[in-house]
Parts: C-alpha cells; sequence; structure tokens
C-alpha cells in the first residue's frame, strides 16, 4: 500500500512538473491555453490513475477479513469481561457470606458460590453450597440471611456437613 501511494506520489509530482515545464517554453497565446489544457488533463489523469487501477476485490477482502478478526477479538473481549465479572460477584458473595457465618459463630465453613443470568442479561448469584459443620439454627440463620441478602431461595442452597 506504502508502495502505491509513494508511485502515485511520484507520478503526479512528475505529471505537474512537465505541465510547468511545457507552460513555460510556450509562447503566449492560442498554444499556450491549448497546451494548457492538455497538461492539465495529464494531471488530472495522473491524480485518478490509482482509481482506475484500484484492486476494489482485495480491499473488499481486506474490510472482510479486518470486520471478522475485529468480530472475533470482541467476543473474546466479552467473553473476559464475564469471566472477570463472574469471579468478582462469587469472590465478593463468598466473602460476604463467610463473614456472616462467622458471625453466627461457624468456622472453617467451605463455601462456593455459582452465578447466573437473569433475564435482562444481569449475573447474579444463584446457587450457593456450604460444607462445614452447624447446627440447626445456625443452617436456619445462614439460610435466611442467604434468601434475604442474596435471592438464593432454601431450594438452591446445598449444605453438607464435614462430617458426611
Amino acid at each position: 500500500m506504502a508502495n502505491l501511494i509513494r508511485t502515485w506520489i511520484l507520478g503526479l509530482t512528475a505529471a505537474a512538473f512537465l505541465a510547468a515545464v511545457a507552460m513555460t517554453l510556450t509562447p503566449k497565446g492560442r498554444p499556450r491555453a491549448v497546451v494548457g489544457l492538455v497538461t492539465g488533463l495529464v494531471t488530472i489523469a495522473a491524480l485518478i490513475a490509482p482509481i482506475l487501477d484500484f484492486d476494489y476485490e482485495a480491499y473488499a477482502r481486506n474490510v472482510e477479513h479486518f470486520e471478522l478478526s475485529l468480530e472475533a477479538r470482541n467476543a473474546e473481549w466479552e467473553a473476559h469481561q464475564e469471566e472477570l465479572t463472574s469471579r468478582i460477584i462469587i469472590e465478593r458473595s463468598e466473602a460476604y457470606i463467610w463473614d456472616k457465618a462467622e458471625s453466627l459463630g461457624l468456622v472453617g465453613m467451605d463455601i462456593e458460590v455459582a452465578v447466573a443470568h437473569n433475564e435482562a442479561g444481569w449475573m447474579f448469584p444463584d446457587r450457593v453450597w456450604i460444607t462445614g459443620e452447624y447446627t440447626t439454627a445456625q443452617q436456619s440463620a445462614l439460610s435466611e440471611f442467604l434468601a434475604g441478602t442474596f435471592g438464593i431461595p432454601a431450594e438452591r442452597q446445598y449444605w453438607s456437613n464435614a462430617d458426611e
């Protein structure tokens, strides 16, 4: 492409230089007007020559390749953003649940959160798996907290004692 532009600029410069020389050497009057017309046409031809020689099919292929490449990069970026958002929601939700579990006297709990998308496409904590030692009262209190704070109903809370 750079070579094409270089050639075009050199051709245009040469045409303009020859036109200037021809106009300088031509006597005034009718001959000069004819030479001015001819050199003007030659300069215009040098100006539009690349447009006539342009490979539109190759250009279309390059544009299509670029668009496909851009779409692939966008899809990759969106997947990466989705993964990051998922990790952030999971990590913060788990940390928040651990804090609440500790305040209820539960220690050494293994908490795992899974996320899902709602109808609007927003990601939210959807399920939770809790493993550890707990009493029925502690389970009930943490279960209510999960339902009230995260909107995770009891049927999507999976509990197991560490000794099971």
